[in-house]
């Protein structure tokens, strides 16, 4: 519970992990696979329940490590073959009125972080990380050619987690079905479009990565081993 609300984490680990090569969610790092890590960062006094969002494929596997193995309280959901249907799945499944979402390869999320996002999301509806732009992002248009640059001064890269009001978010998620919604997108974006309310931006913090490439591995094993050295 957070501030009388029920918090309910999803975490999506449904992808295919196509541009990584493998199974980036079974990857070690320091002796422990990516998706347990990120797993038992949601494993919090504030949040009430876990839902992972897995495909049937690899369901017995993340099984054998998350529960069988390692103990986690936690509750397995079928995704589907878009994120926010998967997502859409795992909300079917909570019971929380505040509802987290977080990238299964995302694994260094901490107590502190994730706090200040709930909070956020309690008052404003909707709130996610993210940290503000140090490169400048140009828009590209279909025949490849810049149209403009954004702002770097407005200009921040999404982290999850995301946290919303639960209404908002089912809502989002029905309307995103109903109109066959493909373009790539986060949950704050749905949120913004179908239900009217614009997410707070809580600023991140640079250890919070995704894990998308083998370059990113390599950095995660340096976030792990500065973790371990300051402890």
């Amino acid at each position: 519970m957070y501030a009388g609300h029920r918090v309910s984490a999803i975490v999506t680990c449904a992808g295919k992990g196509t541009r990584f090569g493998s199974n980036k969610l079974l990857v070690t790092i320091d002796g422990m696979t990516v998706i347990e890590r990120t797993v038992r960062s949601m494993l919090l006094p504030i949040v009430d329940e876990v839902i992972v969002t897995v495909s049937a494929e690899n369901e017995a596997e993340y099984r054998r490590i998350l529960v069988e193995e390692a103990g986690l309280d936690v509750t397995f959901v079928i995704g589907g073959a878009e994120r926010h249907i998967s997502a859409m799945n795992g909300l079917e499944a909570t019971t929380g009125d505040i509802v987290l979402t977080h990238d299964g390869v995302r694994p260094f999320a901490t107590p502190e972080l994730i706090e200040r996002v709930v909070s956020a999301a309690v008052e404003h509806g909707a709130a996610m990380l993210g940290m503000p732009s140090t490169v400048q992002v140009k828009l590209v248009g279909d025949d490849g050619f810049i149209q403009g640059s954004l702002d770097r001064s407005h200009s921040w890269l999404g982290q999850t987690p995301q946290v919303f009001r639960r209404d908002l978010l089912d809502h989002a998620y029905r309307r995103a079905v109903e109109l066959q919604y493909a373009r790539v997108s986060d949950d704050a974006d749905l949120v913004a479009e179908f239900s009217g309310v614009a997410a707070r931006i809580v600023e991140g913090h640079v250890n919070n990565i995704k894990i998308t490439t083998p370059q990113d591995l390599g950095t995660a094993r340096l976030i792990a081993e500065h973790l371990v050295d300051a402890e």
